[in-house]
């Protein structure tokens, strides 16, 4: 009789254990997935696309090379002690000119302060003080960026 009350406690007790184990099992919390990546949104304006996929020296607005550096009609002149650049035809009918007002920038992603002058026409001067950014450089080039403005520029590194 002890041994059949020995098995009758002994199923008694598994089958108490597994509902226990199977209760605290489907009680567990599951773990939490992750975070879906938050997607990717390309922030760049068209226009700063097309500059940063042009490769001509010279002055853009708007998406548009409005003054581009012709070797065979334009002169080029740098002054690094006045932090000038300047570009103008032969006849000085279109140029641009920029002073860098703080340092002259080196890298991509440094920011500056320029005074812009430039004429596309005869009889339209413009004058514009705007910060830039460097959108990216070469060894001889910086890509210079307003996106406020819509306005850069692919000049010489002085």
């Amino acid at each position: 009789m002890k041994t059949r009350i020995g098995i009758g406690f002994g199923l008694r007790f598994a089958l108490i254990l597994f509902v226990v184990a199977t209760t605290m099992a489907v009680s567990c919390p599951q773990p939490t997935p992750p975070e879906p990546p938050e997607p990717v949104v390309d922030t760049k304006s068209e226009e700063r696309k097309q500059l940063e996929s042009a490769y001509v020296e010279g002055l853009y607005m708007k998406g548009n090379c409005v003054l581009s550096f012709d070797w065979t009609t334009f002169q080029r002149a740098v002054n690094p002690v006045r932090r000038n650049y300047r570009i103008q035809s032969d006849d000085q009918s279109r140029y641009l000119n920029i002073r860098y007002i703080d340092a002259i920038p080196q890298h991509a992603g440094d920011e500056v302060e320029c005074e812009i002058h430039y004429r596309l026409a005869a009889g339209e001067s413009t004058t514009l003080i705007v910060k830039l950014i460097v959108l990216k450089t070469t060894d001889d080039y910086l890509w210079l960026w307003n996106e406020f403005q819509k306005v850069g520029m692919i000049v010489q590194r002085i």
